[in-house]
């Protein structure tokens, strides 16, 4: 990257930064590092339809560019193009198959597109490549709670609750606790737990709610 426009972008003044980029673009127009940092400060503001213009220049520029692909499938995703997304994370997974990252967006664009043994796979991987990071974990176990794989579930989740301060882990180890043990006492733990750390978590409020009213219904019988 040009020292010139690092600078700026430190700062955060992209419009500064994307002005250099584009004179750094017109003097070597055929470096490829140009365009895809171009690319990430336009997505960045917002411009996602001109970011798309230069990460494709940078492809065709490098065909076997990864932070190409890998960047111009992140716009896709973040713009709901979930089947662009995959096909261009696939072009860059076929370059480097164990990276987290990339294993993770292709887990979570499979989700998203409601295929979730696809996504099985390379949570698994990216959860392998990546074994501390509690986001990869957290989604990871909430996909085996969802599909009723709850052994990997409640392990996944309970890493993730062990670290503390994630009320949608602490929800979903109460819906988990219920769905496998059927014991709503310690479940409403769990959400009495997401409310202390997130006040307007709704849903555990709603669960709370809920199993505090069947509770008061049946000693009332």
């Amino acid at each position: 990257m040009s020292i010139g426009y690092e600078q700026l972008i430190k700062e955060g003044r992209i419009e500064e930064a994307l002005t250099e980029i584009f004179r750094e673009i017109e003097e070597n127009p055929d470096q490829e590092a140009h365009h895809i940092n171009a690319g990430n400060l336009l997505h960045q503001a917002g411009r996602d339809e001109e970011a798309e213009r230069f990460l494709q220049k940078a492809i065709t520029l490098n065909p076997g560019s990864t932070s190409a692909y890998y960047t111009l499938a992140n716009i896709y995703y973040d713009n709901e193009r979930f089947e662009e997304a995959v096909r261009l994370y696939l072009l860059a997974y076929s370059r480097n198959p164990e990276d987290a990252d990339l294993n993770f967006m292709l887990a979570m664009s499979h989700v998203h597109l409601g295929g979730s043994e696809r996504a099985l796979q390379f949570f698994e991987a990216a959860h392998k490549a990546k074994p501390e990071d509690l986001e990869v974990t957290f989604q990871y176990g909430l996909l085996c709670c969802q599909i009723g794989l709850y052994d990997p579930a409640e392990r996944l989740l309970g890493e993730v609750v062990d670290k503390g301060g994630n009320a949608d882990a602490e929800y979903n180890m109460g819906l988990l606790t219920v769905m496998k043990y059927d014991d709503k006492e310690q479940a409403l733990e769990h959400f009495h737990k997401a409310v202390e750390i997130q006040g307007d978590h709704h849903l555990a409020h709603h669960a709370i709610s809920k199993f505090e009213m069947e509770d008061s219904e049946h000693q009332g019988r």
